[in-house]
């Protein structure tokens, strides 16, 4: 009854305040959770960005916590770095699926971040030339997750620059140092989860963060998510394959070059990508 009442629910206005009392939880991060921005990055805020996240990790707190809804508070001064006080105009892209799925659809709607990530929604954003962020490894990236481990579904993943050279976009590159550690999970499924991601579009993963309480993230694992540098992409109307394979691969090089950049910084010095 309640669940039924809820998918009948018309859509909701995004909540400054549903934003600000959200961003109150990041204490339950004992290791803090923190958005930094570089340099090099700072002069482009402001214009139209695709922000892309990585890695997922099992719950997209880097995403969720040092994103959109930062400016979403309508308090920039607050929450956000002062160097880079985002327009409230931004967005995200999430799962299809998720918007199926009852209150967490409204969480979003509150959040204003309720744009799904298909072909028709991020064109919508580009075409607006709105700032939205993305995490480009998607569900596949929470079947391929190890604790401890930098794992990246992004070699065969390349729409997303497809959609960004149509528009001429500049690429943010985001690295979330600490998410591949705040959950453990069951390996086991990894293959399960993967056909499950092919299949429907989703993924059922098993894990765990705090053994009182599953949902809670692993204590003492900070959260540092950096916006480390900008990809301008020039313009082309009908990108050739060719073309999108050039620009992935430099994509590709500078989240390698952000990530050696800082890693040794947040206290991952020993660990390396694994760009699957």
């Amino acid at each position: 009854g309640a669940t039924m009442a809820l998918a009948l629910l018309p859509p909701l206005s995004e909540s400054p305040r549903f934003c600000r009392v959200f961003l109150s939880t990041a204490s339950l991060m004992t290791g803090g959770s923190t958005l930094w921005v570089t340099d090099e990055v700072v002069p482009h805020i402001g214009d139209g960005l695709m922000v892309c996240y990585h890695p997922h990790g099992v719950i997209p707190l880097g995403f969720t916590l040092n994103g959109a809804i930062r400016a979403k508070t309508k308090r920039p001064q607050d929450y956000l770095p002062h160097e880079a006080q985002i327009s409230s105009r931004v967005s995200g892209v999430q799962a299809p699926v998720l918007f199926k799925i009852p209150i967490l659809r409204q969480v979003l709607q509150l959040f204003g971040c309720s744009t799904p990530a298909t072909k028709s929604g991020m064109l919508g954003l580009l075409k607006r030339q709105m700032t939205f962020g993305i995490i480009i490894g998607g569900s596949e990236e929470v079947a391929l997750h190890v604790c401890g481990r930098e794992r990246l579904f992004l070699r065969n993943r390349a729409g997303f620059m497809k959609y960004a050279l149509q528009h001429g976009t500049k690429l943010v590159v985001a690295y979330n140092f600490g998410e591949s550690d705040l959950y453990n999970n069951v390996e086991a499924l990894r293959s399960f989860n993967l056909w499950l991601v092919r299949t429907c579009g989703f993924v059922l993963p098993c894990f765990w963060g705090r053994w009182w309480c599953p949902l809670l993230p692993r204590a003492g694992v900070p959260l540092n998510t950096v916006f480390g540098t900008v990809l301008e992409l020039p313009r082309i109307e009908d990108p050739s394959a060719e073309q999108v394979a050039e620009w992935h691969g430099r994509y590709i090089a500078a989240l390698q070059g952000v990530f050696d950049a800082h890693k040794q910084q947040f206290g991952y010095g020993g660990r390396s990508l694994e760009i699957l």
